[in-house]
C-alpha cells in the first residue's frame, strides 16, 4: 500500500456546542481563547503595526478579535473565573 498522509487542524476560536458543557469543557474552551488572542496579536495586530511603520498599504483583513471575550472570563471581581470562585468561597456555594 502507499503512505498514509493527515492534516490535522485545530480550531482554536470558538466554544464547542454541547447539550450541556463541564467545568473542563470551560477550562479547554478558556485555554483555546487565550490561543487564539495570542495568535491574533502576532499575526494580524503585529503585521499591521510593521506595514504601517515600514509605509506598506495594508489590505483590510476580516479576522475577529477576542480580546472581549477574554476579558470576560479573566476579569478581576466580575469576570466568569472571578465569580465561579466567590461561588466556591461561598458557603453551600456549588
Amino acid at each position: 500500500g502507499g503512505a498514509n498522509s493527515q492534516v490535522s487542524v485545530l480550531d482554536i476560536f470558538g466554544f464547542e456546542i454541547f447539550p450541556k458543557n463541564y467545568f473542563e469543557q470551560f477550562c479547554i474552551n478558556h485555554a483555546n481563547e487565550k490561543l487564539q488572542l495570542h495568535f491574533n496579536q502576532f499575526n494580524f495586530m503585529q503585521e499591521r503595526l510593521l506595514y504601517e511603520r515600514e509605509g506598506i498599504e495594508l489590505v483590510e483583513s476580516d479576522f475577529v478579535d477576542n480580546q472581549a471575550c477574554v476579558n470576560l472570563l479573566e476579569a478581576k471581581g466580575w469576570g466568569i473565573q472571578a465569580t465561579l470562585d466567590d461561588v466556591c468561597l461561598m458557603p453551600g456555594g456549588d
